[in-house]
């Protein structure tokens, strides 16, 4: 499930990816996973429930590329994402999703090593910073980098003392914008 860009990721791996809209259990029955990459590039209504019917009648991984439920589209709103159409395909079939990115450390991992390919680096001369605490700051945290959030995105400037008491994930920084 995603846009023809966002599949690149898993054809440039060398697997064939069936967009969900073309999908047909009939004729396709040798599909192996259910893979959401990005919340746009289909029918909610129509490929959601082919989603569904598909995992409910064959027992695939369900794997989802970003953990976010939502985005920032404007100052004061956000908009579902991948992550949180992974929550509810997960609630409603029962089934454990397979998730990657953030706050998964082998995100981090891959990150830090590929860097190091190009340039000497440590983990203390790396700041993550990000507008999320249960996917970004976490993240950071787990895989011990200095974190920074930022109040311009999924995290408002009135929620954050809550948030960061209530979860108790805590960043190194908070700033008011990404802005320098």
């Amino acid at each position: 499930m995603g846009t023809e860009k966002s599949a690149y990721y898993l054809e440039g791996t060398g697997l064939e990816g069936i967009p969900i809209s073309e999908f047909n259990y009939h004729k396709s029955p040798d599909v192996r996973a259910l893979v959401l990459l990005d919340e746009e590039g289909f029918d909610w209504n129509r490929d959601l429930n082919k989603a569904i019917n598909l995992i409910r009648r064959k027992n695939i991984p369900i794997i989802v590329a970003n953990s976010d439920e939502t985005y920032p589209v404007s100052k004061h709103e956000v908009h579902i994402a991948i992550g949180g159409i992974a929550d509810m395909l997960e609630a409603i079939v029962g089934k454990k999703v397979i998730r990657f990115g953030k706050p998964s450390s082998q995100m981090f991992i891959f990150a830090f090593q590929y860097l190091q390919t190009r340039v000497p680096v440590s983990k203390e001369d790396i700041l993550m910073v990000g507008d999320t605490l249960s996917t970004d700051i976490m993240g950071g945290n787990k895989f011990g980098i200095d974190t920074a959030l930022v109040l311009t995105g999924n995290t408002s400037a009135e929620q954050a003392k809550f948030l960061i008491k209530s979860t108790g994930i805590i960043p190194d920084f908070v700033c008011k914008s990404a802005v320098i």
